[in-house]
């Protein structure tokens, strides 16, 4: 069969610059692919039972070391870690232009100590050693007390064996108040706070979250407290309060 020219149907050209070219009427996308990484961050603050203010302050601070840091989690040295710990008391600075307090450096670190530990435990074909083991938390010091001597609170310590149903919880809060918290900051306390170690606090007079170590003892006591409460068959959601009141509504 013959064809000429006239009968031909006309050439169309089709553009290959991915800007311009559509194909079925779709355009093609343009967003950039998907940080394998964050995908991982995804699924810690998934699994993790934290509390809305927690998982917002994990989320930020998470993002903002993968921002720092362009290399893969099987890359990541303690070295990288320290460097970043620099990088967030030298470089980093508050809406005001302020630097970072002590207790904000912290809140960044811990949040990065808890994704790494359940990185190396979830997935060791990835990361075999916990890149963060070794970077301490800055020291930050104890509000002195205010308003009780030594002599006062050996007082209190006394009264709380003489308590009967709201002892154990009535001694937690004693351990908790004694490292410096106001009872401002107490009443907004809820199980997600505490991780077994650190208390996580989102609001304070600063208003910059603040992470409070506990003394071996205090971490002990609220542990058990939390623990007689989870036997008692109530179930500890991360959101629930820390202490709870014992008086009929």
């Amino acid at each position: 069969m013959n064809y000429n020219a006239d009968s031909l149907p006309p050439i169309k050209l089709i553009p290959l610059n991915a800007e311009t070219a559509s194909l079925s009427g779709r355009t093609a996308s343009t967003r950039p692919p998907t940080d394998i990484r964050w995908v991982k961050v995804l699924e810690f603050l998934r699994s993790n039972n934290l509390a809305p203010n927690s998982r917002k302050l994990y989320e930020r601070e998470l993002k903002r070391f993968l921002a720092w840091s362009e290399l893969h989690y099987h890359e990541l040295r303690p070295r990288h870690l320290a460097l970043y710990k620099e990088y967030l008391r030298d470089e980093i600075r508050t809406d005001v232009g302020k630097p970072l307090s002590k207790s904000s450096i912290n809140a960044g670190i811990a949040a990065l100590k808890s994704f790494f530990k359940w990185m190396s435990y979830t997935y060791p074909e990835i990361i075999a050693t916990n890149p963060t083991l070794g970077i301490k938390l800055e020291k930050v010091p104890l509000p002195p007390a205010q308003s009780l001597t030594p002599e006062q609170m050996e007082q209190v310590w006394s009264a709380l064996e003489l308590l009967g149903e709201t002892k154990q919880r009535d001694t937690a809060l004693v351990h908790i108040l004694s490292h410096g918290l106001r009872a401002g900051e107490v009443v907004q306390l809820n199980v997600g706070s505490f991780d077994g170690k650190l208390l996580f606090l989102p609001d304070t007079k600063t208003n910059e979250p603040r992470l409070v170590p506990l003394r071996k003892e205090s971490r002990e006591v609220l542990a058990e407290y939390l623990l007689t409460r989870s036997h008692q068959r109530e179930v500890l959601n991360s959101d629930f309060p820390l202490m709870i009141s014992h008086h009929a509504s």
